[in-house]
């Protein structure tokens, strides 16, 4: 519907990039962005129901632009990438660098797209190197474990509502969230670096609006990593297919000797796919935690999946200061 109207309207626009963050480890750095005409989505503050709306078309009315060379580089190094149909580049590569930190650190990576020696565009993101010294990580849902969402509405409804006609610094934390996070960024002694990767279905779209929702409401700095709509919409015939395993497995792998916490709620398939990982990455999962819904034949699902999960801990929450309280006890975080 959104490219139907799109084009009763068609006027080209700059072409931009929209960098997504990403990650490394000693050897390697994974990024991620994508090459779109600009709609130019207002950021100023108004939340006026009209504005809001306007916002949300342009964030889903997305004109991707294919076969785009985009050169990439950090430091000394530097690549040039072609987008795929959807728009997207993916960096995967060794990045060469010396690192030697005891804090988490911010590689600095430029994306600039040029004709001859002209630079047409060009924008500065930065990927996460998680310090040597991080006790855990935390991979950690967003709709319903830190936002509220309304997936429990009828029909979904509420989720309708929050996505397109309220702002993100409108949007509510799930209570307690945030002082979970931040207790757990802070580790043991309060003052370690765990890094973070929040993880959620949502698409790419909605980039820039989770990502000033986590800054508006002072979740830790992390690694915010969502799905491609387009590239995914198939029917998979497992989770272990889809999104959130997926990238769950890749992030286990890129830090082969760090432990991790996730968590989740009731509503999705959280557990399942928590459980599966703890089964193929034996002893890499300290906890995981989830929290409760509405007494529904999901939850009673979700309380015989853990009933029959031996093989790790797991902790079925009421609230997020259960959660918290679990945590001191077993020496994540400070007591």
């Amino acid at each position: 519907m959104f490219n139907y109207i799109s084009q009763l309207i068609d006027d080209p626009d700059p072409i931009i990039i929209i960098p997504f963050g990403g990650f490394a480890n000693d050897k390697k750095i994974y990024a991620q962005a994508r090459v779109l005409e600009d709609e130019g989505i207002d950021t100023t503050i108004d939340n006026s129901f009209s504005k809001n709306i306007v916002r949300s078309f342009k964030r889903f009315e997305t004109d991707e632009k294919a076969n785009v060379s985009v050169k990439v580089t950090w430091q000394n190094k530097e690549f040039v990438l072609v987008s795929d149909r959807e728009g997207y580049i993916y960096l995967n590569t060794n990045h060469g660098l010396d690192l030697k930190h005891k804090k988490t650190i911010w590689i600095p990576i430029t994306y600039a797209l040029k004709e001859d020696s002209k630079t047409l565009f060009t924008i500065t993101d930065s990927i996460m190197k998680p310090a040597s010294n991080a006790e855990f990580g935390v991979i950690s849902d967003v709709d319903e474990t830190i936002l509220d969402t309304g997936l429990y509405s009828f029909l979904k409804w509420r989720v309708i509502i929050n996505t397109i006609v309220k702002s993100s610094d409108q949007r509510l934390p799930i209570e307690g969230s945030q002082e979970l996070c931040s207790q757990l960024y802070g580790g043991r002694t309060g003052y370690n670096e765990n890094p973070f990767f929040y993880l959620s279905n949502s698409p790419w779209n909605l980039y820039d609006y989770l990502q000033a929702f986590l800054e508006k409401n002072n979740f830790p700095k992390g690694t915010l990593l969502l799905r491609d709509i387009g590239l995914e919409n198939k029917r998979k015939k497992s989770f272990l297919e889809g999104n959130k395993f997926l990238k769950i497995k890749h992030i286990l792998e890129t830090y082969p000797s760090m432990p991790f916490i996730l968590i989740g709620d009731a509503h999705d398939l959280d557990s399942e796919i928590y459980l599966e990982i703890a089964k193929q990455f034996p002893d890499r999962i300290l906890c995981i935690y989830i929290r409760s819904i509405a007494k529904t034949k999901k939850l009673k699902k979700v309380v015989q999946l853990i009933k029959n999960s031996a093989h790790v801990e797991i902790l079925l929450a009421e609230n997020t200061a259960q959660i918290i309280k679990h945590a001191k006890s077993k020496g994540y975080i400070v007591s």
